[in-house]
C-alpha cells in the first residue's frame, strides 16, 4: 500500500525540505498474519523503495525481521488467540 517508488520519492522530498543529516529511515517489512488482507512487499519493490530514499540522500536501513518462523514477530503475537 505504501511501498510504491513514487511514495519513496515524495518522502525523500519532504524529509530533505527540512535539511539533511537529521533523519534515518528504518522501514519495517510486514510480517505475515493469518487472515490479513495485507502482504509484504516483494524484494524488488522493497529494494527500489530503499534506493529511491537513498538517492535523495536519506540514510535508510531495512529492519531485520526475526521470529516470523514461530509467529513471534512484531504484529504476529497479537494476531492470534488460543
Amino acid at each position: 500500500m505504501n511501498d510504491h517508488a513514487w511514495r519513496a520519492d515524495l518522502l525523500g522530498q519532504k524529509l530533505t525540505e527540512r535539511g539533511r543529516g537529521w533523519v534515518h529511515v528504518n522501514p519495517i517489512p510486514l510480517n505475515p498474519t493469518p487472515g490479513s488482507i495485507w502482504t509484504a512487499s516483494e524484494p524488488a519493490v522493497e529494494a527500489e523503495f530503499v534506493a529511491r530514499l537513498r538517492a535523495h540522500g536519506i540514510p535508510t536501513t531495512v529492519r531485520d525481521t526475526r521470529g516470523s518462523d514461530i509467529d513471534g514477530a512484531c504484529g504476529q503475537l497479537a494476531a492470534e488467540e488460543r
